[in-house]
C-alpha cells in the first residue's frame, strides 16, 4: 500500500473521477454499515484501516482536506459522487452538486475549537478499559472524543450521502474527511500522547470485537504506530488554534440510532455553540456492548444558565420547556451545564 499523503489539488479531482465507479462506492458503503465504529474507542483506528484499504484500492494517493481553508472548501464541494437511499430503500449512485451548501462561519468556529481542544487533551479515549471517569458527571474529555465531534459537523454539513451512517462510506467526500481525521489523529500521537499503544495486549485478547476487526493485536498496534504524514502535514494541523472552551453541555444518555441528530445553541440572540451525533449499527458499537447508551459533553463558549438557551434541534427551535421533550424523542437524555 502507497503511504503518501497529500493534501488535496485540483488535479486530484479528475483522477479520483476517473475511479471512483458505482461498484466502488457500493462496495464501500456496505462495509462501512455493516462494520464502522463511532464513539467508542475504536473509531479512529478502525477508519484509519478503512481508508488505508480504500485508497490502496484505487491505488491514489491518501488525500485530506484542510477544510478551515476556503481553497479546500471548494475543492471538495467539488466531489459530487455519492450514493443515497430513494424512496423504495434502494442504494442510488448519484451526483450531489450540493456539497457543503449549508457550511457557515459558526460550523467553522465550532470545528476549530473542537480540533484545538482535542489536541490540548492527554488522554485518548473516553471509555478505554472499562474506566475514564474523571469528575462526577462520569466523562473523561478526550482526544477520540473531541475528534469525533469536529467529524460529526462535517458529516452533517458535507451532504445528503454523508449525512447518514448507511450510505456515507459511498460518497466521495467520506475518504477526502477521514483522512483528514486520520492527519489530525496521527498530529496529536506526534505531539502530544506519550503513551504506547492505548489499547494493551490483554484487552485485544479479552475482545471478541477487537478480534474480530483486527487480524492480530500486531495489526491493531501497527495502526497506532505507522506513520503516512510528514511535519509539513502536520503543520497544517497546528495551525489551527482557538481559545479553548471550559464549559460544556452535557448528556447522560445518548442512546445509539441510525440518525443524524444535529443542535445549535444561543444566549441573548448570539449562537454559544453547536454539535452534531452521527452513530451506526450499535451491534458495531463496544461501548453500547456494555452501557447500552453513549454520554457527551459538548462545548460551549460562554457559561450561561441551562434555562437561558434557545435551542434549534434538528431545525426545530425550542425554549428550555420544550427542549427536554425534544431532546427524550430523539434518545437523548435532559442536558446540564458544567464547567472543567
Amino acid at each position: 500500500m502507497s503511504t503518501i499523503s497529500k493534501r488535496i489539488d485540483k488535479d486530484f479531482v479528475e483522477k479520483f473521477n476517473n475511479v471512483f465507479t458505482e461498484e466502488i462506492a457500493l462496495k464501500y458503503r456496505q462495509d462501512h454499515e455493516d462494520n464502522c465504529h463511532h464513539w467508542d474507542y475504536t473509531f479512529l483506528p478502525w477508519h484509519r484501516k478503512f481508508v488505508n484499504t480504500f485508497w490502496s484500492e484505487l491505488d491514489l494517493p491518501r488525500t485530506y482536506a484542510v477544510l478551515t481553508e476556503a481553497i479546500d472548501r471548494e475543492i471538495y464541494a467539488s466531489l459530487e459522487k455519492t450514493v443515497i437511499q430513494d424512496s423504495n430503500g434502494n442504494y442510488v449512485f448519484q451526483n450531489d452538486p450540493n456539497k457543503l451548501n449549508s457550511f457557515t462561519e459558526n460550523d467553522l468556529t465550532q470545528i476549530r475549537l473542537d480540533i484545538a481542544e482535542a489536541m490540548a487533551s492527554l488522554t485518548f479515549a473516553m471509555d478505554l478499559d472499562f474506566v475514564g471517569r474523571n469528575n462526577e458527571f462520569g466523562y473523561n474529555l478526550s482526544f477520540s472524543s473531541q475528534a469525533e465531534q469536529f467529524h460529526d459537523i462535517v458529516h452533517g454539513e458535507t451532504g445528503q450521502g454523508m449525512r447518514w451512517v448507511p450510505t456515507a462510506g459511498g460518497d466521495q467526500c467520506f475518504f477526502v474527511h477521514h483522512t483528514f481525521v486520520d492527519l489530525l489523529f496521527e498530529t496529536w500521537l506526534n505531539d502530544v500522547y506519550k503513551g504506547g499503544v492505548p489499547i494493551s495486549k490483554d484487552h485485544y485478547e479479552k475482545s471478541e470485537d477487537l478480534q474480530q476487526d483486527y487480524g492480530s493485536y500486531k495489526e491493531l498496534e501497527n495502526l497506532f504506530k505507522e506513520r503516512y504524514f510528514t511535519d509539513e502535514d502536520y503543520k497544517y494541523i497546528r495551525r489551527i488554534i482557538a481559545p479553548l472552551s471550559r464549559q460544556a453541555v452535557f448528556f447522560e444518555e445518548i442512546k445509539h440510532i441510525q440518525g443524524y441528530r444535529r443542535v445549535i445553541m444561543y444566549h441573548n440572540n448570539e449562537e454559544i455553540g453547536r454539535f452534531a451525533v452521527l452513530t451506526g449499527q450499535i451491534e458495531t458499537c463496544l461501548a453500547c456492548a456494555r452501557r447500552q447508551s453513549h454520554v457527551g459533553q459538548f462545548l460551549i463558549q460562554r457559561l450561561v444558565p441551562i434555562t437561558q438557551i434557545i435551542w434549534n434541534i434538528n431545525n426545530e427551535w425550542h425554549t428550555w420547556e420544550t427542549a427536554s421533550r425534544k431532546f427524550e424523542e430523539i434518545g437523548m437524555s435532559s442536558p446540564i451545564v458544567i464547567s472543567f
